[in-house]
Parts: structure tokens; C-alpha cells; sequence
């Protein structure tokens, strides 16, 4: 069903034409700075993520990102062979492990963005506190119907 087709009003098509035009530029950059530190794109987001997120079991990574527990295993295997992740016995429960991520690693990664970074911090100046308040708001919707999906959960 193209936008044209739904039920949104010139500025709501325009508004989801253009997060749509951001997602798929950010998965093409992301997967560029993937190769470049030679990791597959889903591992360094799965890397951003841990980063994000904080100590996680593979489990609550699996459910995050919608992938299989045998998948992030693998995934884990070479993050973990590759130097950017580290497993460890997790306290709560003597069966699993929790995954943190080496900082450090994640500090050359973050190299890559630097110049989109620059620009946001740029950008972010002049921007209002009630704009921010909008924006907020939809990232927290957004990023709760994205986890909801992963999750294989009824919408």
C-alpha cells in the first residue's frame, strides 16, 4: 500500500515519506561503518545496543531485536571474538550470563559518527524544549511499537 493510498494528510505523508527516507539512509550508513570495522551490520547494532542498554542477557537481547536466541548466540560468539563484548556469570541467576560491552571498542566505533554527531549537537542548539518534548514523546512510541513487532506481539 503506497502512502498515497492511506489516509494521511499531506503533512502526515510528508512526515512518514521522510522517517522512512531516515531509516533506510541510517541502515545504509550504519552498514557502512559496519565494514569498516569489520563487523556485519546487525553485530554493531547489536553492539550499540548493549552500549545503550547496559548489561543484558541474551535472552532480553533475542526479545529486543526480534532475532532467534540461536542467532544472537552467534552473534555473541564473534563480538565476543572480535573483542567487543564480554560475557559473564550474571549474579541473579546462576544459569545465564550477562553480556556488557568493552567501552573502549565502542569509542572507535564511535569515530565513524563523529562528524554526524557534530551536527546534531549543532542542530540540538536550536532547539526548543517543548520541540524536544514532541520528539521524545514520538522516539518513545516509535521504539515501543518496534519492540512490540520484534517481539512477535499482536499490534
Amino acid at each position: 500500500m503506497s502512502l498515497a493510498d492511506r489516509n494521511y494528510t499531506p503533512q502526515q505523508a510528508e512526515f512518514v515519506s521522510l522517517l522512512r527516507e531516515f531509516a533506510a539512509g541510517a541502515v545504509l550508513f550504519n552498514q557502512r561503518v559496519a565494514e569498516r570495522v569489520g563487523l556485519h551490520a546487525t553485530d554493531l547494532q547489536c553492539a550499540n545496543l548493549l552500549y545503550l542498554l547496559g548489561p543484558s542477557t541474551p535472552g532480553r537481547l533475542a526479545e529486543y531485536t526480534g532475532l532467534t536466541t540461536g542467532g544472537v548466540t552467534v552473534m555473541l560468539d564473534r563480538l565476543e571474538k572480535a573483542g567487543y563484548i564480554k560475557r559473564e556469570a550474571n549474579p541473579d541467576d546462576r544459569r545465564s550470563v550477562l553480556v556488557r560491552v568493552n567501552g573502549k571498542k565502542m569509542e572507535k566505533i564511535d569515530e565513524h559518527y563523529a562528524g554526524v554527531s557534530a551536527q546534531l549537537e549543532a542542530f540540538l542548539k536550536g532547539v526548543s524544549e517543548a520541540e524536544l518534548a514532541v520528539a521524545l514523546k514520538f522516539f518513545r512510541h516509535i521504539n515501543a511499537i518496534r519492540i512490540s513487532a520484534a517481539m512477535g506481539e499482536p499490534r
